[in-house]
């Protein structure tokens, strides 16, 4: 309910993947948002990471390697170790290390808008088919979020834009002088 009721975009993502940490026990979380050619990330929220290492990584990924793997077959992916996977293209310089990975897809009436990334469960464990189970359920009402937070978006927009046209016209019918 929390999660649906959330308008804003950046709020729920933002909260998305700080619940889907802590359900998990997730040292980090990402969220990447597919762009809509579904070939790229347009949007990464993460969690786990502080402003400062952020910035030191430098540019957020672009969905290569096990990302890419993700956006591409639009099913969960639990691994042991990222960097064993064929897949993997490696961390970026100053990338914090990661091993154990839990990526399970947002899908929107089957399509898929974007996934949740979970990785390093405490204690060194793997994450389990109960953790993707439960982040499988979280993306699903995420995905009705996500629906709300855009459509109330893209109202707002509608509105502001519309009382601008009125405003303007309403400005152009006094400066004409009809006889």
């Amino acid at each position: 309910m929390a999660l649906t009721s959330e308008l804003s975009l950046d709020n729920l993502l933002q909260r998305l993947t700080s619940v889907a940490a802590e359900l998990t026990a997730a040292r980090y979380a990402a969220l990447g948002v597919i762009d809509p050619t579904g070939s790229h990330l347009e949007r990464f929220i993460t969690h786990g990471i502080d402003e400062e290492a952020r910035a030191a990584i430098g540019d957020p990924p672009h969905g290569r390697g096990i990302l890419g793997a993700l956006i591409r077959d639009a099913r969960p992916l639990r691994l042991h170790a990222i960097t064993d996977d064929p897949r993997s293209v490696g961390f970026p310089p100053n990338h914090p290390p990661m091993t154990a990975f839990l990526g399970v897809p947002i899908l929107l009436r089957g399509v898929a808008y974007g996934n949740l990334y979970l990785t390093d469960k405490a204690e060194g464990a793997d994450f389990s088919e109960a953790d993707q189970e439960v982040v499988g359920m979280l993306a699903s009402q995420a995905a009705v979020g996500i629906e709300n937070a855009r459509l109330y978006e893209s109202a707002t927009r509608w509105s502001r834009q519309l009382e601008a046209l009125i405003e303007g016209s309403g400005a152009l019918a006094r400066e004409t002088d009809v006889d």
